[in-house]
């Protein structure tokens, strides 16, 4: 436990709008309010949270002007008042969201806690003396100036990340993608276009280069200051993450609201090891589908223990798709494993999200059973030559 209560950091300010409400109307509030998320209510009750995110992809599905908050809202648990940090932090990671409802019930919401309120009060401690290189992300995925924006697309996809660095031939810092300014500028339009809102403008190609739409002057943190400075310099840009440089400016690691939420979230439960975050499609799922992936993943993890390492994240964003065969949709799991041991990342596509899961599992079985064959651990080299079928 942190010690510290999640009344002593909320805040009593917040965005509200109802459940029936035209989404142009939580639009409005976003460009002029600004807020983190807005809480959905039908009448007294709390149902869930409204995110620009979460708006901006429901574009790809839905016609803005015609679509009701209902259409794209998400449930979300609320904390209570007395609740520690610790246990926000957790619940923060779970759900996906950087903001939580505060309440003693849906009925008594009285305000809401940020992920960056978190971070701001517990890096007041210790914690927050401690360096940016011990919970930064060292392996790093980056791409060239010259590479294309379809390419940045595909990369984000294939290896389930929101943003890229672009370096030179050096590995030094030119710019910064990310996924959410991808979104908007080359993927929206095109919806908007089919609607028939863009007639007459041109839309950008997914072929321009990135140094034509990449972020310049990237905010960027040394792997030696402090995590308390690495906080305040988020807060004070309004960021969730930040590119880490050496004194050469070549990018050493990526450190990110979540890389610094887990060590928090981790205070609440000593027996805790594993957090999996679901994402994409998964709210739509039965109780029983839900379940089910999750009691299967938990076995994964229990089963190569010894491979995966101590501790970790496991990103799975699930997609469902409109083709049915026999009456089941088609899925896509996409799963991304991040541990103390390395970062893994596989896809699986077929008819059922559990089954896609499945698939997704078994890719990531056959990487770990390959890095174990690679380092020469004998113990799973029997293990990783049947799952290739040579034995």
């Amino acid at each position: 436990m942190v010690g510290i209560q999640v009344q002593e950091v909320m805040t009593d300010r917040f965005q509200k709008i109802d459940i029936d409400a035209p989404l142009s109307e939580a639009i409005g509030i976003f460009e002029k309010e600004d807020p983190d998320l807005i809480l959905v209510f039908d009448g007294n009750l709390y149902k869930g949270v409204l995110t620009q995110d979460l708006i901006i992809r429901s574009h790809l599905k839905w016609d803005p002007t015609k679509a009701k908050v209902r259409d794209v809202y998400k449930p979300a648990p609320v904390i209570k008042p007395d609740e520690d940090l610790s246990k926000a932090a957790k619940l923060m990671m779970e759900v996906d969201l950087r903001s939580l409802p505060v309440g003693e019930s849906k009925a008594e919401i009285i305000g809401v806690i940020s992920d960056i309120a978190v971070l701001d009060r517990v890096a007041e401690g210790d914690f927050g003396k401690r360096k940016v290189e011990e919970f930064m992300t060292k392996d790093v995925i980056t791409l060239k100036p010259d590479d294309t924006v379809a390419k940045a697309l595909a990369t984000m996809r294939d290896h389930a990340i929101s943003r890229i660095p672009i370096v030179d031939e050096e590995g030094r810092l030119e710019g910064l993608v990310t996924l959410h300014d991808l979104i908007v500028r080359f993927i929206k339009p095109r919806f908007r276009a089919k609607a028939g809102e863009l007639a007459g403008e041109k839309i950008p190609p997914f072929s321009m280069p990135l140094r034509d739409v990449m972020i310049r002057g990237v905010i960027t943190i040394l792997p030696d200051a402090k995590v308390r400075e690495a906080v305040a310099t988020m807060k004070d840009n309004d960021i969730d993450g930040l590119v880490v440089v050496n004194e050469n400016n070549k990018v050493v690691g990526i450190l990110t609201v979540k890389d610094l939420l887990l060590p928090i979230s981790k205070m609440t439960e000593k027996e805790a090891r594993f957090y999996l975050q679901l994402g994409g499609d998964a709210s739509i799922l039965s109780d029983f589908t839900r379940e089910r992936i999750i009691e299967d993943i938990k076995r994964f993890v229990d089963g190569y223990e010894d491979l995966l390492g101590q501790e970790g994240i496991i990103y799975l964003y699930i997609r469902r798709f409109p083709e049915k065969f026999r009456g089941v949709h088609l899925y896509q799991a996409r799963m991304r494993v991040v541990t103390d041991r390395g970062v893994f990342v596989a896809t699986g596509e077929t008819w059922g999200a559990i089954q896609a899961v499945h698939d997704a599992l078994r890719a990531i079985e056959r990487q770990l059973l390959q890095k174990a064959e690679l380092e020469k651990d004998t113990r799973y080299a029997k293990r990783f030559l049947e799952k290739l079928g040579l034995s």
